[in-house]
């Protein structure tokens, strides 16, 4: 059954964006569902960026600007990360340089809280946390190690382990106000791999796949899912899905959208009689999971989906899907050539990437930042 989203404010800091409209380096408005090119950043040609939208400007940092491995190449040693950042805000078409991090990155894991971008490195070692007023950077212990990610629910944020494949392990919510880290009730889903969350404004939805021997191999591995209200501290176990995929996850009135498109039907040895989908819909307050709106051909990637005021993308070709209509949007290309790794940020409703790793010729990274608005 596909369904129309009705699409609100909910999940994603985009809902504090400028209401200006965006204007192009000579001053002209921006024309709707076309790329603009954005003025030159302060940053050297790189890949690897980490990027993250604080509801005024899109940030980035690090990444690496050693010489690309080609695709399908087999390249030795790992790129040396870098410290450096850049500031642009959309709506002032502006630059600023930002303080260097204090640990070089090559991506992590980043999420806004009031007026803080926090960061976890890959190493998952410390918690950096960038004070975005001040300019300024602090260092914060955590009470975990690796394989964890970042989600900001309201006014707090929270670290989730994405498996537990390698035993059970804790979730943690940290208070900005008081720089403390507290664990996160046991959830009714353990144990389990494939593990998101999503913050539907009012409650955390955590999103999974049962662990069991080789999963897939004679049913398929359908997303669990149950909510947790953190003032209450309980957790209530929703239905099982018909889906495939845990995420990404975007807040559109009262449902959660998983755009992403395509599906699985087991193989021709462990068949499972049908295809799944990957993406879908489901509303928390009743637990009713939905189709997604039939998209406009088939074999067709998805980049996200945007509600009126804030999306999630992740990546910069394909469709995306409109939730107020229930309608796919089609990306036009970027101008350029082609570019591989581009970093993509979900700036309001609209799509900024930058740098990325050009194979025309000798293989190059690049510094070109582009923004496009559906």
């Amino acid at each position: 059954m596909a369904v129309v989203l009705i699409g609100l404010c909910g999940l994603l800091a985009g809902c504090a964006e400028h209401a200006e409209p965006v204007v192009t380096e000579a001053g002209e408005p921006m024309v709707a569902n076309e790329w603009t090119a954005l003025p030159k950043s302060p940053l050297s040609p790189r890949e690897a960026v980490l990027g993250l939208w604080t509801g005024r400007e899109v940030l980035l940092i690090g990444g690496s600007d050693a010489s690309p491995c080609p695709p399908n190449a087999s390249c030795v040693g790992d790129p040396t990360p870098l410290a450096d950042g850049a500031a642009y805000d959309p709506a002032t078409t502006r630059w600023r340089k930002i303080a260097d991090s204090p640990v070089p990155l090559t991506g992590g894991e980043s999420a806004v809280v009031g007026g803080t971008a926090y960061v976890l490195p890959p190493d998952g070692k410390e918690l950096l946390a960038y004070r975005i007023d001040g300019d300024a950077w602090a260092r914060l212990p955590v009470p975990f190690g690796g394989g964890y990610y970042l989600l900001a629910a309201g006014d707090r944020l929270v670290a989730y382990l994405g498996s537990e494949e390698n035993g059970g392990g804790k979730d943690y919510v940290f208070e900005p106000r008081t720089a403390t880290w507290s664990e996160l009730p046991a959830d009714p889903l353990n144990p389990a791999f494939d593990r998101a969350m999503a913050w539907t404004g009012s409650e955390l939805v955590l999103f999974d796949h049962e662990l069991v021997p080789n999963p897939g191999s004679e049913k398929p591995a359908l997303t669990r899912a149950a909510t947790l209200d953190l003032a209450a501290g309980s957790w209530r176990r929703l239905p099982d899905s018909e889906i495939l995929g845990t995420g990404p996850w975007l807040a559109a009135g009262d449902e959660l959208v998983n755009p992403m498109l395509g599906g699985a039907d087991g193989g021709e040895v462990n068949g499972w009689g049908r295809t799944y989908p990957y993406g879908g819909g489901l509303a928390p307050a009743t637990g009713a999971w939905s189709d997604l709106p039939t998209p406009p051909a088939r074999d067709i990637a998805s980049a996200g989906a945007r509600t009126g005021g804030t999306a999630v993308y992740f990546g910069s070709e394909g469709v995306v899907l409109d939730t107020a209509t229930g309608t796919w949007q089609p990306i036009p290309a970027i101008p350029g050539g082609d570019v591989t790794h581009r970093t993509v940020v979900a700036a309001g409703v609209r799509m900024l990437v930058f740098g990325g790793a050009s194979f025309d010729g000798t293989p190059t990274v690049v510094d070109d930042a582009w923004i496009w608005a559906p």
